[in-house]
């Protein structure tokens, strides 16, 4: 129940729940010390009061704390990694509350990636079911479970843009392209904060990491990166702009340096194109430590230039407590900063924490966890993600699907077979391994008729000679959640050790060999390119896996998933992206790539993934549409879809645009809007897209958006290889 003007105390008039936002801040903001205010851009780790320094206590009861960080390590792969408990938090929420002074809440935030109780497939391949209201119902069905537990602030999505597979924090992102990953992370941040994050069962998001982040040269963590001004605006900036649009409440700054400057430093990002330009009043907080970080990037020469420097910049709240704390107050004395600067950042955490409805709801209940732990209807929608992530990447002699009700002997093998804590992926702190269901378990139960062999994971001869016995072999294999995530990135883009020999060598028994490769990145495998009758890429896909690929495979879900990402056929061919800018000397010397040694093309593009139907695309048509108020004309492109194949299915009608004459060197081509469509066998359909300023348009020398006259070619097809028409604007 809100506060109302009648249950406000007299001299707390900010806690009047029918005040509007901002006069609730500046009352607050008017009753606040120097020392309250600097404590409210701190951010702790989170201690139980049995296990936390009597100093910190005493700090929550003074109000100089303003958040807690409920921490966890990444994936261990044997359970939950600090679990919540709603006691432990409400302690420490009466101190803020009841003892302090101001009564100002804490903030709990807390690593709410991908899943709570119910895991989703890891964001990446979230991007693959190109499917961005369901991503919305299933984030959620994340958002109610972590709510219910306690948590007020998620640090996702991770909108970096990224095309270096060999980067271990791929797996948080959405992949290459710059309206996916615009609209998969608008969706994630509707589905955590729905139409008001103070309700009950929603939080804060946070995107992030601004800005850059995911360009990190070589795939190495935490390394530098180099974006020209050109490229941050028109690839990886938009992903970010998206989520403001979408109302995210607050946004991460990273640890990268761009040309020099780190970004926890940078003005001309974070104050200026962020704040002012884009009008985003939310909170920024730093990346674990970043501020502090700008002394290792040798631009800060101490914590109180370092602090100076955030705050500067634009960094709100510093994550977690190093310099903030102890020099905001000697630099403000000195004049170093200004008290202003501190005011702003203050009114940005206090409006977060106003929207997040801790002043009217600080406290969790002990008992709503229970009831909404891993509810049907989110194990539902999870079950339907994981399967649209699904990207039949192969399937010779239409092998799948496999009748559940046929009698098969089948053999289900490899390291993934019965894995389960491995599909939590790497950045999942509330999982349990005992609620996936592995592949093994999932194939029993689609397929009960089916003589199901199976054998220890390691590589043996008895697994070869289960094999042998089969009639069709599952080959499940992939890479750890241990080799994914944050800092753990690869240099070689390959299978795991021994991986590509399983492979080969159960190919090479001639039974027909499916392989379900369950990572976290897009890996190429030359044995199964070579060997596989059919190839799943299933990722890391959450707590219902195992139930979700056997859909797949028994043909009770129809695989639609696309990648996210181009598939390179190796490490060399790295950064392997569809939408490169177009370089000179192309017409005269079209194969000056690497002909000598490997194809141009990657394994598969992005955009790619079959089904167990055909789609033909025909009627492609260009309309010029009348001018809009700005003068300037907009294009309708039309394409005819039509199921040519045996059976019900989905694809995803891609639209892709050039423009063939501007400013400065344009991608060979972009995509410009995607659509899921479902067909009946023998069942046509006419899509379309508008093209207008929003979508012809860039960003040019001089940092603003135009749009230039002239020859532009487009396309609606299946993936990025789809032939353009030519039209004139």
């Amino acid at each position: 129940m809100s506060r109302t003007e009648a249950s406000t105390p007299a001299d707390k008039p900010w806690l009047n729940a029918t005040l509007p936002l901002e006069e609730r801040i500046e009352l607050l903001l008017g009753a606040m010390s120097l020392e309250d205010k600097v404590g409210q851009l701190i951010q702790y780790p989170f201690k139980a009061p049995a296990k936390a320094e009597p100093a910190d206590l005493d700090a929550i009861r003074g109000g100089r704390i303003g958040s807690l960080i409920l921490a966890g390590s990444a994936w261990a792969g044997h359970g939950q990694s600090n679990p919540l408990d709603p006691e432990a938090l409400n302690a420490v929420q009466r101190m803020a509350v009841e003892e302090s002074p101001l009564g100002i809440p804490l903030i709990y935030g807390r690593d709410v990636i991908h899943g709570h109780a119910t895991v989703l497939p890891i964001p990446l391949a979230q991007a693959a079911s190109f499917d961005p209201a369901l991503i919305e119902e299933a984030s959620s069905c994340v958002a109610r479970e972590a709510r219910a537990q306690g948590v007020h602030w998620a640090f996702a999505p991770m909108v970096d843009l990224c095309r270096d597979p060999r980067w271990g924090r791929i797996i948080e992102g959405y992949g290459e392209d710059p309206l996916l990953g615009s609209e998969c992370g608008s969706a994630v941040v509707r589905g955590y904060q729905g139409d008001s994050p103070a309700s009950g069962d929603r939080m804060i998001a946070c995107a992030k990491h601004f800005c850059g982040y995911g360009g990190a040269e070589g795939g190495r963590d935490y390394d530098t990166t180099e974006w020209t001004d050109d490229s941050l605006r028109n690839y990886v900036l938009p992903a970010f702009a998206a989520t403001v649009k979408a109302g995210v409440g607050s946004l991460m700054s990273g640890f990268n340096a761009i040309g020099g400057t780190p970004v926890s430093s940078s003005k001309t990002w974070l104050r200026e194109w962020l704040k002012e330009q884009q009008g985003f009043d939310g909170c920024v907080v730093s990346d674990w430590g970043a501020v502090g970080d700008l002394i290792y990037h040798g631009v800060a020469a101490d914590g109180a230039e370092a602090a100076a420097l955030g705050l500067e910049a634009g960094v709100d709240m510093e994550m977690i407590r190093e310099h903030f704390e102890d020099e905001l107050p000697g630099l403000l004395e000195s004049g170093r900063i200004q008290s202003s600067q501190v005011d702003d950042a203050v009114r940005r955490v206090l409006r977060m924490k106003f929207r997040s409805g801790i002043f009217e709801k600080p406290y969790v209940e002990a008992d709503l966890y229970a009831s909404v732990r891993r509810r049907e209807d989110h194990v539902n929608t999870a079950r339907k993600v994981t399967s649209k992530s699904i990207v039949l990447l192969s399937n010779k002699d239409k092998l799948l699907p496999l009748a559940p009700k046929q009698k098969l002997k089948v053999a289900v093998l490899g390291p993934y077979a019965s894995a389960q804590g491995q599909h939590l992926g790497a950045w999942c702190l509330d999982g349990n391994p005992a609620d996936v269901t592995s592949i093994l378990d999932g194939l029993k139960a689609a397929a009960p008729d089916w003589e199901i062999l199976t054998s220890d994971p390691a590589f043996t001869d008895e697994m070869l000679f289960n094999a042998s016995l089969a009639d069709i072999v599952i080959a499940c294999v992939g890479e750890s959640p241990c080799r994914t995530g944050e800092v753990h990135s690869i240099a070689e883009l390959t299978l795991p050790p021994g991986q590509e020999e399983l492979i080969e060598s159960l190919g090479q028994l001639g039974k027909p060999l499916v392989v379900v490769q369950c990572s976290g990145r897009p890996l190429p495998s030359p044995a199964a390119d070579h060997y596989a009758s059919a190839w799943l890429l299933a990722w890391h896909g959450g707590t219902e896996a195992g139930t979700a690929i056997a859909d797949i495979i028994t043909g009770q879900t129809a695989p639609s998933g696309r990648m996210p990402m181009s598939m390179p056929r190796t490490t060399g061919q790295i950064p392997c992206y569809y939408n490169r800018r177009r370089p000179g000397k192309i017409r005269q010397m079209p194969n000056y790539r690497y002909h000598q040694d490997v194809q141009d093309t990657p394994l598969f593009p992005f955009g790619y993934g079959l089904g167990y139907t055909e789609f033909t695309y025909s009627d492609t048509t260009v309309k010029i549409l009348a001018a809009a108020a700005s003068g300037e004309p907009s294009v309708e492109l039309s394409a005819t879809i039509t199921n040519t194949g045996p059976s019900a299915g989905e694809t995803v009608a891609q639209c892709y645009v050039r423009d063939e004459h501007a400013q400065v060197a344009r991608p060979e081509r972009e995509l410009k809007g995607f659509k899921r469509v479902a067909l009946a066998p023998g069942e046509k359909q006419t899509v379309s897209f508008t093209l207008g300023r929003d979508t012809l348009g860039y960003f040019g020398q001089d940092g603003t958006y135009r749009v230039d006259p002239g020859a532009f070619a487009a396309a609606i097809g299946a993936d990025a290889t789809v032939p353009l028409v030519s039209f004139d604007v």
